[in-house]
């Protein structure tokens, strides 16, 4: 299997690693006395030095000649700033990709485009499908491509999409890409199987020093107080820890962490799954089930509890870059794993059938998943729409303020709570997360649908990511038939679109119509939930 390498957003995260905390962090040091000089801080000059020496990407599908510099649309038409992508050829046939350092990262949509957007989908009554395919349209030719698909409870397809990447690459569903963030999905599962396994030592409000190997991590400083505080497994699931995001990587260093804040008293994303692996590894190298598994790594606890059970193919798997640069503790929960969208789905219809496999083994109860996977466990239930938001002056230096990345580029797109799972959209209908650069799981329990969208590129911040979270329930809602019978055998079949009037479906599409973008030839019916599925459907 070749090795895949460092994603760009776990790049730009080991800025931070150095970092510990607030009052006792050691500064990262620059490689540029220039930049220092010059009035440059810490952060910023450590970013310039990651800038300049690249980040590498390996082209999973072909290779290619060095091209010249070009711009990437990734910035969006309002920003005034954009993105430089400098290629170079290695003998190893890797290309590196530099960020450049007016790229912006605010991932969210103005209020004139979404109010275009708006227009759109009202005026023109455009199936949302069909503007997100116009969005991705721009997206062509840049990083390595992108997939996306919709299935159902019962894993049928009904709609998918591909773009082209740079230089004919290609994605589908069997590409693998870095999650990124949305490794925590993984992680997460396997700690709600291990506590659905084994609920007299693993279960949420346990404390993390009761777990054998553990006993250490205790008593933790909290800033702003001379109180000391201990953490539980909820508080690593719901990011309410009070951990800082850029811990250094390794467990030792863990235990000296001052907390941000009293642990489940407010929302602060950090690396709590990272922990839980760690945790996940130590605990199952114990137990007699797993007496002959061999489990060294947190690879291979992760393979042998969920990956196999899920049905998962070898390209799912953590980043090997990681552990070269950190040994084993480099096998980042939280981060570091490596997926296809055809493994990522397999996970995302789990969670749709909350907890359950298509085969109908039952790997978590029913009861447990509406406990702890659907609703917004946040403190009082609050919604919040930043990754970041410890606010107290002797951390807030820590926002990812690292070569002017702000915490306003943590912005999402709108309000989510958080449970054991992953982030709860929707009034707790929809539940997931986004990778910052990188892929997505999205489940809508109202729609009774599945998605996931495979990708890595800076542009995708622009074209992708606000589009979904601002209208994912849209997308979903208009495949799903709710208004219109099912098709029957012999019945039309292809779907047509007529420049500014309702879309219909006919045997053959008439001269003065288009055949639509978002046609799809089988229309996909699910008796269980007596719903049908189409690319768009009308009143």
């Amino acid at each position: 299997m070749q090795r895949r390498v460092l994603p760009i957003c776990l790049a730009i995260a080991l800025a931070s690693v150095a970092l510990g905390s607030p009052d006792s962090a050691e500064p990262l040091v620059p490689d540029d006395d220039g930049c220092s000089e010059a009035g440059g801080g810490d952060g910023e000059c450590a970013l310039r030095m990651l800038q300049r020496t690249g980040v590498r990407l390996r082209n999973t599908s072909v290779s290619v000649p060095a091209p010249p510099a070009r711009e990437l649309s990734g910035a969006g038409p309002h920003s005034g700033q954009r993105a430089v992508s400098r290629e170079g050829s290695r003998e190893d046939g890797e290309q590196v990709v530099l960020l450049s350092e007016q790229v912006d990262l605010d991932a969210s949509l103005t209020d004139s485009e979404a109010d275009a957007l708006e227009s759109q989908m009202g005026s023109s009554k455009v199936s949302p499908i069909n503007l997100f395919n116009d969005q991705l349209d721009s997206y062509k030719f840049l990083g390595t491509g992108l997939y996306y698909e919709f299935r159902t409870a019962l894993s049928q397809l009904v709609f998918d999409g591909q773009v082209e990447g740079r230089f004919g690459s290609y994605s589908n569903a069997k590409t693998p890409f870095p999650l990124a963030s949305a490794s925590k999905l993984f992680t997460a599962f396997a700690a709600m199987y291990t506590m659905e396994l084994k609920p007299k030592d693993w279960y949420p409000k346990k404390y993390i020093h009761k777990f054998k190997g553990w006993e250490e991590f205790k008593n933790f400083p909290v800033h702003g107080t001379r109180k000391k505080a201990n953490l539980q497994i909820h508080h690593l699931l719901t990011h309410t820890s009070g951990l800082p995001f850029g811990m250094r990587m390794s467990k030792r260093d863990l235990a000296r962490q001052t907390l941000f804040y009293w642990p489940g008293t407010a929302f602060g994303y950090t690396l709590g799954h990272r922990v839980l692996g760690w945790m996940l590894r130590d605990y199952w190298q114990a137990q007699p089930e797993a007496r002959y598994a061999n489990l060294i790594t947190v690879q291979d606890t992760f393979k042998w509890l969920i990956f196999d059970k899920l049905g998962l193919s070898p390209e799912t798997m953590f980043d090997d870059e990681m552990t070269d640069l950190f040994g084993y503790s480099g096998q980042a929960g939280d981060a570091s794993i490596q997926s296809t969208g055809e493994d990522l789905m397999k996970l995302a219809v789990v969670a749709l059938r909350r907890g359950k496999l298509p085969n109908g083994t039952q790997l978590i109860s029913e009861r447990n998943w509406n406990q702890w996977a659907v609703p917004n466990l946040l403190p009082q239930g609050k919604l919040t729409e930043d990754l970041v938001a410890w606010q107290s002056g002797g951390s807030s230096w820590l926002n990812w303020n690292v070569g002017g990345i702000k915490a306003k580029i943590m912005k999402q797109s709108g309000a989510y709570g958080w449970n054991y799972f992953g982030a709860t959209y929707n009034r707790s209908e929809d539940i997931g997360w986004c990778g910052f650069f990188s892929s997505c799981l999205r489940v809508t329990y109202a729609n009774n649908l599945a998605f996931v969208i495979m990708q890595r590129d800076v542009a995708d911040l622009k074209k992708s990511k606000p589009f979904i979270v601002r209208y994912f329930d849209r997308m979903a809602e208009s495949l799903r038939c709710t208004q219109k019978g099912c098709m029957r055998k012999g019945g039309a079949k292809v779907f047509c679109e007529t420049s500014g009037k309702d879309l219909t479906w006919s045997a053959r599409c008439p001269s003065n119509t288009t055949r639509g973008k978002a046609w799809h030839r089988d229309t996909k019916v699910d008796p269980r939930h007596h719903a049908c599925y189409a690319p768009s459907c009308h009143r």
